[in-house]
């Protein structure tokens, strides 16, 4: 993956994509809290589980097909990001929780991208995802979370 061949022309195609598939997240906020609380509870509650599987699956597959497209495939990211962001905001809510990955993984392919320009000879972004998504994997396994 690459950040800096991304242009103004391809922000413009991206962002009417993102906008929808970020009011899409925040309307998913209830139905994924209901979740939380397992399936059968989830559903005796009134949510319908195989249409939110579809539609988080759908608008997952469009933002991850787009944002893929236009940067290339970026290590580590979607995995270690919100395990930082519920380790930063201490909170189950994904009211909040999906602001704060938003936030937490633009700065952290902020971070990423400057750390790999860097050196004399830059090297792939995807050296420095790998050293921070690396570890938080192992990390993650070890202490028992799902991923």
């Amino acid at each position: 993956g690459n950040l800096g061949a991304t242009t103004w022309q391809s922000l413009c195609l991206i962002l009417p994509v993102t906008l929808l598939v970020a009011l899409v997240c925040l309307l998913l906020a209830k139905p994924l809290n209901l979740w939380i609380l397992g399936e059968d509870n989830a559903q005796t509650l009134g949510l319908s589980i195989k249409k939110t599987r579809t539609v988080i699956l759908l608008t997952a597959g469009i933002l991850s097909g787009t944002i893929t497209a236009f940067v290339g495939p970026i290590a580590f990211v979607g995995i270690a990001v919100p395990h930082i962001a519920k380790g930063i905001f201490r909170t189950f809510d994904h009211r909040t929780l999906l602001v704060a990955c938003a936030i937490c993984g633009a700065a952290t392919m902020l971070l990423c991208d400057i750390l790999s320009q860097l050196p004399a000879n830059p090297i792939p972004i995807n050296a420095v995802t790998s050293l921070l998504g690396g570890p938080m994997i192992i990390w993650i396994i070890l202490k028992g979370e799902k991923i």
